[in-house]
């Protein structure tokens, strides 16, 4: 199985959400990658960046920002079947397949 030493690599994930062209792909990045995005001294506008779903940050001329790997990584791949927790903590969450009984009309 090629794949599995592949899975075993420590890495970075570099996933765009909601890019403003379809070009923008996943990237993966060695662990010991470290990439600086930074704004133009001489950009027309300010930028704005957000991280995990957190609120927004703006991004002026000269700022930058680091991404590289934590020192607490998350584990994305487990060789055990964990997904039966998350699905029963949505339906809990979600009230899926919940019959809640409902008064009469009359």
């Amino acid at each position: 199985m090629p794949w599995a030493v592949l899975a075993l690599q420590p890495a970075i994930l570099l996933t765009p959400v909601c890019p403003h062209t379809l070009s923008f792909r996943p990237i993966i990045l060695p662990d010991y990658a470290e990439l600086e995005l930074r704004i133009p001294d001489n950009a027309r506008c300010s930028a704005w960046v957000c991280f995990d779903g957190r609120s927004r940050q703006e991004l002026n001329r000269g700022d930058s920002v680091r991404v590289r790997m934590s020192e607490n990584p998350v584990p994305t791949v487990n060789k055990t079947d964990l997904t039966g927790d998350w699905f029963d903590s949505l339906e809990r969450c979600f009230k899926w397949s919940d019959r809640t009984a409902q008064k009469p009309l009359a």
